[in-house]
C-alpha cells in the first residue's frame, strides 16, 4: 500500500515564490515539485503525445518513489473514441514505460458522448493493450451511472483488471466563491461513485477555491482513504482547483488529515523540505 498525493500539473506560474521557492528556474520546477508532493496527473499527455527524449528527461529528474499518472491522448479517447487505435495506444504505452517505476496508472478519460452502447470498443481497447500496465477509466455519460450501465461497465473493467477513476466535482459546483470562474463548468457534474474496483484507486478531487468549503468533503474522504489503506490499496489522489494557486496546499492539507487517521503513513517530502538546513541545527538551543 502507498498513498500518493499530487495535483493535475507540476508547474504553474502562480506557484512561483510560494509552492516553488523564490528564484526557482522554470526548468527546475519538476524536481522542486517532487521534493514536496509524490505524484502528478500528467494532463499534458491528453493534448499531445510526449516525445521519447522528454519522457526520459522526466525520469532523470524524479526519484523512483515519485509517480506519474498519464492521460491517454485525446486523439485516442475523444477523436477516435477508442476505435482502430491499437497501434497508437501501444506507442503511447511504450513511451510512458520509459518512466520505469515512476509510471502509475494510465488514465483513460472518455468523453460525455461515449455511452454504454460503445462498451464493445472499450473492451477491445483494454484487451489489446500491452500487458503489465494499470489503467483507470473515467466515464462521463450519465447512463453509466444507472444500475444497468454501471453493472455493464464494471463487468468490462473487471474482465481486464482496469479500475474506475473516481471524480468528485461536487465542491467546485457548490461553492459560492467569487474566485471561481467559468473554468469550473468544464468539469462534469456526475454522481459520485466511490468503488475503484481494483487494488489501486485513482481519485480526481475538484476542490472549492475556499479552504473551509472543502472541510465537509475532506471529512468524508479522509476515512474512506484510510479504509482503502487498511485494504492494502495503492491510492493516487489528485487535487484540482479552478484557482490553481490553492491546489498544492489543499493536497498537503488532505494528506495530513489522512495521516492523522493512519500515522503509519510517512511524512510528505514537503515536510522534510521545510525543515531547517542541517548546518543550522547546531546553532539551535539544546533545551
Amino acid at each position: 500500500m502507498t498513498f500518493y498525493i499530487g495535483c493535475a500539473v507540476w508547474a504553474h506560474d502562480d506557484w512561483a515564490g510560494n509552492f516553488f521557492p523564490p528564484g526557482t528556474p522554470t526548468n527546475a520546477r519538476l524536481s522542486s515539485y517532487t521534493r514536496r508532493l509524490t505524484c502528478v496527473e500528467l494532463n499534458s499527455s491528453f493534448y499531445a503525445m510526449p516525445q521519447v527524449l522528454t519522457v526520459k528527461k522526466w525520469a532523470d529528474e524524479t526519484p523512483d518513489t515519485f509517480r506519474f499518472s498519464p492521460k491517454f491522448p485525446k486523439t485516442i479517447t475523444h477523436t477516435a473514441q477508442l476505435k482502430d487505435v491499437d497501434t497508437q495506444a501501444r506507442t503511447f504505452v511504450g513511451t510512458m514505460r520509459l518512466l520505469g517505476p515512476r509510471l502509475g496508472p494510465l488514465m483513460l478519460q472518455l468523453p460525455p458522448s461515449f455511452s454504454p452502447k460503445r462498451i464493445p470498443f472499450l473492451a477491445s481497447f483494454l484487451e489489446n493493450l500491452p500487458s503489465g500496465v494499470q489503467v483507470s477509466v473515467e466515464v462521463r455519460h450519465l447512463d453509466f451511472f444507472t444500475p444497468d450501465g454501471e453493472a455493464e461497465l464494471h463487468d468490462c473493467l473487471n474482465a481486464f483488471g482496469a479500475g474506475r477513476a473516481i471524480l468528485d466535482s461536487r465542491p467546485s459546483h457548490e461553492t459560492d466563491s467569487a474566485e471561481a470562474d467559468d473554468r469550473q463548468g468544464r468539469k462534469p457534474k456526475v454522481p459520485l461513485v466511490t468503488d475503484p474496483l481494483q487494488k489501486f484507486a485513482v481519485v480526481r478531487y475538484v476542490s472549492s477555491p475556499v479552504a473551509e468549503e472543502n472541510t465537509p468533503y475532506w471529512d468524508e474522504w479522509a476515512p474512506r482513504v484510510a479504509t482503502w489503506i487498511d485494504e492494502g490499496r495503492d491510492i493516487y489522489f489528485f487535487v484540482h482547483c479552478a484557482v490553481e494557486v490553492h491546489s498544492p496546499q489543499f493536497a498537503r492539507t488532505f494528506y495530513e488529515r489522512v495521516r492523522a487517521l493512519r500515522p503509519v503513513l510517512p511524512p510528505l517530502p514537503w515536510d522534510e523540505t521545510d525543515q531547517p538546513p542541517v548546518e543550522n541545527l547546531t546553532q539551535l538551543p539544546l533545551f
